[in-house]
C-alpha cells in the first residue's frame, strides 16, 4: 500500500492533466486496471483545457465538486469487480454558459472520434439541453468507468435547467418522450409525490454506449427528506430491497432524522430492457458536512462495507492513493458515497475530490 506521504502535492501552478494523470495513474495501478489505455482516455477528457494551471480560486465554479474542482475520481465495489471512474466538467475558454456548452460539445466529439462512444441518443436531446437562448448553469458533465477488462464506458450528465425557457420539469420530460420512455414520466410522477420542489430534478444522465441496456437516468435533490422515506419511494425500482438504503444513509451520516446539511441525491434508471418501470434506484448520501473529518467517514465507510462483504482494503488503499494530507485534517476528500441493490447483490461507490480549492468545502445546493 502506497503511504500518505508519497501523494503528489500540489500548487497553484500545477496543472489539471499534471494532477489528474497522476492521481490516475495511482488509482488505476492499485486497481489492476490498464493504466495506459485509462489514462489515454483520461487526456482526452481533460483536452485542451487540462494545459491551464489550477490556480488559488476556481476561474469557473465546477458542479463537479463542492469546491468548485472540475476534476472527481470514484470507485465501485462490488463482489464481482472493482471499477474506477473519472469525471470531469470541460472548463470554458470564458466564464459563461456559452462558452461552457461550446467545450462541452467539443469533447464528446473528440470522445465519439477518439474512442467511438455511441452519442446518438444525446443528439436527439441536445437541443433541448444545450439551449442557444440565455444559457444558465453547469452545460454538461462527462464521466470514463474503467475496469480491469474492457475499454472505457463513457456518460454524460445533462442540466435540466439549462435555461428559464423550459422548466426542469418540461425539459425532463420532452427528453424522455424523444429517447422512447414516454410512460416513464408516470413513475418520475411517483416517485416525486412531494412534488418537484422538494424533489428536484437536478440531472438528466445518458450513457454514450448502444444496446438495450443502456441508461437513461433521472436524479433528484430531495430537501427535508428522512432515509425511511425514500427508502420506501425507491420500491418503485425493480431491484430495490425495502430498507437498505434507508439504514445505509443512518450509518453513513449518524443520523436518523431528515438530511438537512446537504439535501440527499438519488436516481431512478431506465433501460429498453427494463421498459417504463425504473430498473433500480441509487441513494447518494452527501457526507462532507456530515463528520468532522475524512477519517471518520473513512471509518463509517469501511464498517458499512465489512457488513456488505465488500473489499474494504480495496477501499482504503484507493483512499491511500487520493488522500494528500492526513484524513484527520479535513473533510472534503469524500463527497457522497453511493448504494443499490444489483440483482440482488450491494453496489457501494465512494467519490473523492482533489480538494483543489478547499478542504472544508461549505453546503451547496440549499433550497431557494
Amino acid at each position: 500500500m502506497t503511504s500518505l506521504r508519497s501523494a503528489p502535492q500540489v500548487s497553484a501552478s500545477t496543472t489539471f492533466s499534471d494532477y489528474a494523470v497522476t492521481t490516475a495513474t495511482r488509482l488505476l495501478g492499485s486497481a489492476g486496471v490498464d493504466v495506459d489505455q485509462g489514462i489515454r482516455a483520461l487526456r482526452r477528457m481533460l483536452s485542451p483545457w487540462g494545459a491551464r494551471r489550477i490556480g488559488t480560486r476556481p476561474g469557473w465554479h465546477s458542479d463537479v465538486c463542492a469546491d468548485g474542482s472540475p476534476i472527481e475520481f470514484s470507485a465501485a465495489f462490488s463482489r464481482e469487480g472493482l471499477q474506477v471512474r473519472a469525471l470531469v466538467e470541460a472548463l470554458p475558454d470564458r466564464s459563461d454558459p456559452s462558452s461552457a456548452q461550446k467545450a462541452a460539445r467539443a469533447l464528446t466529439r473528440g470522445l465519439t472520434r477518439d474512442f467511438g462512444a455511441a452519442d446518438d441518443r444525446l443528439a436527439e436531446v441536445s437541443d433541448l439541453f444545450l439551449p442557444d437562448e440565455d444559457p444558465t448553469g453547469f452545460a454538461m458533465m462527462h464521466a470514463a468507468a474503467l475496469t480491469p477488462t474492457g475499454g472505457p464506458e463513457f456518460k454524460v450528465y445533462l442540466n435540466p435547467n439549462a435555461n428559464a425557457g423550459t422548466s426542469g420539469i418540461e425539459r425532463t420530460r420532452a427528453a424522455l418522450d424523444r429517447l422512447g420512455f414516454t410512460k416513464a414520466w408516470t413513475a418520475v410522477r411517483e416517485y416525486a409525490a412531494r412534488g418537484f420542489d422538494l424533489d428536484r430534478i437536478v440531472y438528466f444522465g445518458l450513457d454514450l454506449t448502444d444496446g438495450p441496456e443502456s441508461r437513461v437516468k433521472v436524479y433528484f435533490r430531495h430537501y427535508d427528506a428522512s432515509p425511511a422515506e425514500l427508502d420506501a419511494r425507491m420500491e418503485i425500482s425493480l431491484q430495490h430491497e425495502a430498507g437498505f438504503l434507508g439504514a445505509f444513509c443512518r450509518q453513513l451520516t449518524g443520523s436518523d432524522s431528515e438530511v438537512r446539511a446537504q439535501p440527499l441525491v438519488s436516481n431512478l434508471t431506465f433501460t429498453a430492457a427494463g421498459g417504463d418501470q425504473p430498473v433500480s434506484a441509487t441513494l447518494y448520501v452527501p457526507l462532507w458536512l456530515h463528520s468532522a473529518s475524512d477519517r471518520t467517514v473513512r471509518d463509517r465507510v469501511s464498517s458499512v462495507m465489512r457488513e456488505l462483504g465488500l473489499p474494504v482494503g480495496s477501499y482504503r488503499t484507493l483512499l491511500n492513493q487520493m488522500a494528500r494530507r492526513p484524513l484527520s485534517s479535513g473533510r472534503g476528500i469524500h463527497t457522497y458515497a453511493s448504494a443499490r441493490v444489483q440483482h440482488g447483490r450491494p453496489r457501494l461507490t465512494t467519490y473523492w475530490s482533489p480538494e483543489l480549492y478547499d478542504r472544508y468545502p461549505p453546503a451547496r445546493y440549499q433550497r431557494g
